[in-house]
């Protein structure tokens, strides 16, 4: 079905106000009053769950949108790629307490998932492990101090943790890794410890409390980052992945710094505001530290105990132009810095979404103009030309992945 396209479609995104949300942070991005819940997320794309509004066509949703004229709205080479669907999700995070210990699935794992829940003849499940046939890989930007748990540490590391933290059952559940330091060994001591039998949870998460506890008073370099893990274990006394988490790297992002979240990786974040980019997908798995269902027979089938967090270095493709090619096909995310007499040619031919960050700016592409201020976003069909980009301010635009050279070639000062 053909429709008449517009260059440029505005979007009002979707709040999910998530128990881990902060109450101010989101809020003031989008310059409303905060009503006092938690507002976690701010979703600004087509999945079917929470899609955008579309401002310009009304009681229209982008995913609907999307699927009238996949051809025109996607363009072919995202068609090929990732079918009648727009691969990423654009996100705003906002974080003011740790989030659940999760992990996402490849898109093989998701597919075997997705249908094994799914036999020829049967019902659909009414509470599916596998919401999609998709993996979930993920970006976040930092736009403040970011915190987050994300991979397991090596072998020697994970004993060291243990024994700085004294525990005896610890100890014991440690014996084998001890004998082997091998990531093999590191995934039976978290298997054990997802798996222990309700009082010996209690002890283990007690134990590591008081370790926490006695690194802080001898001011021990390591308590300083340990202290989320304390937090935690005030919060979910009988929950082993706390101890998971001690056991966990400890990532730090300073804003404009990026980390790469793949499949595989058993990552928390805990604490911050970020602009986060992903694969439309909602296949998480999650371990523990939430009042939500936990799969930890699943989890175990999908971590990758070596896979570590990558820091993601943006490309400079023009002066004020940062580009950041996480390694995956679903996405990419351009950061876009405008000073006075600043103007950017973004190419067209992707399905775009973009959303000013601060500051005023102007956009123009195939005759239609408008302006966006923070918090505001607008939708680019793969069909629409070059946009320009004028004002002053800051924006981000979210599109599929394609080769850094090829986007060197087409974006830059115009």
């Amino acid at each position: 079905m053909n429709v008449s396209v517009a260059p440029l479609y505005p979007l009002e995104g979707r709040i999910q106000h998530y128990a881990w949300g902060s109450r101010e942070s989101l809020p003031g991005f989008l310059g409303r009053t905060p009503d006092g819940q938690p507002w976690a997320e701010w979703w600004l794309g087509a999945h079917p769950s929470a899609p955008s509004t579309v401002g310009s066509v009304p009681a229209t949703t982008l995913d609907v949108l999307v699927g009238q004229d996949p051809a025109v709205m996607l363009g072919d080479d995202s068609r090929d790629r990732f079918g009648p669907r727009l691969p990423f999700l654009l996100k705003v995070l906002a974080i003011a307490e740790p989030l659940s210990l999760q992990v996402h699935p490849s898109v093989g794992q998701a597919r075997d998932g997705y249908w094994r829940e799914r036999p020829a003849d049967a019902p659909a499940p009414a509470d599916p492990l596998y919401a999609d046939e998709w993996a979930k890989p993920e970006m976040v930007l930092a736009l403040t101090r970011f915190d987050a748990f994300a991979g397991l540490r090596p072998p020697a590391a994970v004993v060291a943790r243990l024994d700085a933290l004294a525990g005896d059952l610890l100890a014991e559940l440690a014996t084998p890794l001890r004998r082997t330091l091998t990531f093999d060994a590191v995934a039976e001591l978290v298997a054990s410890l997802l798996r222990l039998e309700p009082a010996a949870r209690r002890q283990v998460v007690a134990e590591v409390t008081t370790g926490i506890e006695r690194l802080a008073r001898a001011e021990a370099p390591e308590a300083a980052e340990l202290s989320v893990s304390a937090h935690l274990a005030r919060r979910y006394p009988d929950d082993p992945a706390v101890v998971v988490s001690v056991l966990m790297n400890h990532v730090v992002l300073e804003p404009g710094e990026a980390m790469a979240v793949p499949a595989g990786l058993l990552h928390c974040y805990t604490r911050g505001l970020a602009v986060e980019i992903q694969g439309t997908s909602d296949n998480t798995l999650r371990a523990g530290l939430t009042p939500k269902r936990v799969q930890v027979d699943e989890v175990l089938g999908v971590i990758d105990v070596t896979a570590q967090p990558k820091l993601v270095w943006p490309s400079e493709p023009a002066s004020g132009l940062e580009t950041f090619h996480p390694g995956v096909p679903d996405f990419a995310l351009d950061r876009l810095c405008l000073a006075h007499a600043t103007r950017f040619r973004l190419s067209g031919g992707v399905p775009a979404i973009v959303l000013a960050m601060d500051g005023t700016l102007r956009l123009s592409a195939d005759g239609a103009t408008t302006e966006l201020r923070r918090g505001e976003a607008v939708f680019v069909p793969a069909a629409t030309g070059p946009v320009i980009v004028e004002g002053l301010g800051e924006a981000v635009r979210a599109r599929p992945g394609t080769a850094e050279r090829d986007q060197r070639q087409d974006d830059g000062a115009a």
